[in-house]
């Protein structure tokens, strides 16, 4: 244990896993037991000497380029609040919250990198330090060990919290079950009991509900926030990432009703229930086929699943007794296609001049491309005169 603590401390615990172990005591442990000592690229070439020297082994190559100190940087104004950096970073260096601004505590930032990959928007820029402050860093181990070890003992208690609150759950369930094996001797008791079990277990969700329920709102989350990233930007590949994300938010919905109907899986109600949601579900798949320039065959065969599902309904209605909808008929008159496409070009060239505009460091050739596009966009619209 001592020799895994001295070699722990020779470390430059960013807790990046670049060494391919889940943090730097890890890493220490592994060199204890055999591993190579020239796996840690923020350590470079002084940390390989440092452990060659504790070990009494051949100084090694590093096996990966060495990083030089580095911080994380969030723009703050393209940040949406997702806090999924904040849930990466090992040392708790961001703070921020929900769909609130976040920000990176400059003197407890590692530069392990961990925060960039999670972050939707792309707004996280990892910039090298200059002296004094890298050397700054650098003295700074022990204290990055510590916020490490801080970080993960939360975590366990969070888990330990979690574990205690399923367990109490659990045990709420079943105490009714108890309670009727305890008076089961007497037979009216026994009835009045079984009443109550049978209406807790029916107020109760079930696994499967439960995760179709998470799964709802992590899909309507993700599709709000596609949303907002396509009306900023505008982009055709944003467009299709919506789109996909539409769908699968009204096949999860879809889902959880089917799996929370109270009504017995053989009943008018339930069918028909059930076919609206089908036919729901068939006419979004139809329409984003459409939107993503499917193939023929590909849309021949969902606008026969779409007319299938517009049968069923039309059986379950008929089967439900109940009345038919009345139907108010309006015409809509025929879109504009050479009017949305002008609207669709002003939208993406005054979200490139924005982003340009945005960015400190853009070219002014591209700028001056950008702008023309958009005052042409915009003459084009102006002048345009529908027939």
């Amino acid at each position: 244990m001592i020799r895994i603590q001295a070699i722990d401390a020779l470390l430059p615990q960013t807790q990046c896993g670049k060494c391919g172990h889940p943090g730097c005591k890890p890493y220490a442990r592994a060199i204890a037991e055999g591993e190579a000592i020239n796996k840690c690229p923020p350590g470079g070439v002084a940390t390989i000497q440092a452990l060659a020297e504790l070990l009494d082994v051949p100084v090694l190559a590093p096996e990966i380029p060495p990083i030089p100190p580095q911080i994380a940087f969030i723009r703050e104004a393209e940040c949406i609040g997702c806090t999924k950096c904040i849930q990466a970073c090992p040392v708790d260096a961001i703070v921020g919250a929900a769909k609130q601004m976040h920000t990176v505590i400059i003197d407890e930032c590692t530069g392990c990198e961990l925060c960039v990959a999670p972050c939707p928007v792309d707004c996280i820029d990892i910039l090298p330090l200059p002296e004094p402050e890298a050397k700054a860093q650098r003295e700074r181990a022990d204290q990055f060990r510590q916020r490490f070890e801080t970080h993960q003992a939360r975590l366990e208690r969070e888990e330990a919290r979690k574990q205690a609150e399923r367990q109490a759950r659990a045990e709420r369930v079943a105490q009714p079950q108890l309670q009727q094996t305890a008076v089961a001797t007497d037979p009216i008791q026994a009835a009045i009991e079984r009443v109550k079990a049978q209406k807790a277990a029916a107020g109760t969700l079930t696994d499967q509900q439960k995760r179709l329920k998470i799964e709802a709102a992590m899909a309507q989350v993700a599709l709000s926030k596609a949303e907002k990233q396509l009306a900023t930007h505008g982009t055709p590949a944003l467009e299709a990432q919506v789109a996909e994300l539409r769908t699968a938010a009204v096949a999860v919905q879809a889902a959880l009703q089917a799996a929370s109907s109270t009504a017995p899986a053989g009943t008018d109600e339930a069918a028909l229930k059930k076919a609206k949601i089908a036919l729901a579900v068939r006419r979004t798949e139809l329409k984003s086929a459409e939107r993503n320039g499917a193939e023929e065959a590909e849309l021949v065969r969902l606008r026969a699943a779409l007319s299938d599902a517009e049968q069923a309904l039309h059986a379950a209605e008929e089967a439900s007794g109940k009345p038919p909808p009345e139907l108010v008929r309006i015409d809509k008159q025929p879109v504009d296609v050479r009017l949305r496409a002008l609207k669709t070009e002003l939208a993406y060239a005054r979200a490139e001049v924005n982003k340009l505009e945005r960015r400190s460091g853009a070219d002014a050739d591209t700028l001056t491309k950008a702008r023309a596009r958009l005052a042409e966009a915009e003459r084009q619209l102006h002048e345009y005169a529908p027939a």
